[in-house]
């Protein structure tokens, strides 16, 4: 489990002044307080992916977190991912991908791709799945496969969807596992990914979200959750 993240200061290094004959006037030297680096995430498109649906992710990541957020450019996916007699594509084999990508300072990086993805669950071999983040680890990869119906047709849900997913996923990267509550952004799709997004409020409950507090920007928990009363 993720118990906190490390960021890195730099200190600065000062030469001994080399002697003179004569004193020599220093120009003052200013003190500036600069505050730490934000944690860097990143958003890798695999395959074809619109420009505008790469850029909303980055923006549902960024509005929820305190990281540093933007897009890395598209690759192509990992071949040995692809899975013939059901043709879509080995999750795990493209997180595998994105684990192996450089991405500078990364702490998390976010495969996003609108092509069929699936892995082993339980004794099925191939299930098709909306998403699938290691837990925690550096990588998570989610599509809008399963939601493409509402792609043109009811856009407003079919983003609500894609934030929903992407905070999830991005939750499990971050040590959360699944939640009981169906509300919570962590709730376990149950095989049904879009019954769970309807049923979601794209909130965090309280346990999650204190799980999650030291990266998220809203401090406190937002929702209505009876069950904490």
């Amino acid at each position: 489990m993720i118990a906190g993240l490390s960021l890195l200061t730099a200190g600065l290094l000062f030469g001994q002044p080399v002697p003179s004959a004569e004193p020599a006037s220093r120009p003052a030297t200013a003190q500036t307080d600069r505050a730490p680096a934000m944690p860097r995430v990143v958003v890798v498109p695999i395959g074809n992916v619109p420009l505008d649906l790469t850029s909303f992710i980055v923006d549902s990541v960024k509005q929820r977190f305190e990281f540093e957020v933007a897009s890395e450019p598209g690759v192509e996916p990992a071949a040995n991912a692809w899975y013939q007699p059901r043709k879509r594509w080995r999750a795990e084999r493209l997180l595998d991908q994105l684990d192996g990508l450089e991405v500078g300072a990364a702490i998390r990086v976010i495969g996003l791709t609108e092509q069929p993805i699936s892995t082993t669950k339980g004794k099925i071999y191939d299930w098709g799945i909306a998403g699938l983040g290691q837990l925690p680890g550096k990588s998570c990869v989610l599509t809008a496969y399963l939601f493409r119906g509402l792609k043109k047709k009811d856009r407003a849900h079919y983003l609500r969807y894609m934030e929903n997913l992407v905070l999830h996923e991005l939750g499990h990267t971050l040590g959360v596992d699944h939640c009981p509550l169906d509300r919570c952004i962590m709730a376990d799709a149950k095989g049904n990914a879009l019954r769970a997004a309807r049923a979601s409020i794209n909130e965090y409950c309280p346990r999650c979200h204190n799980q999650l507090r030291q990266w998220l920007r809203a401090k406190e928990v937002r929702g209505d959750w009876p069950e904490f009363k």
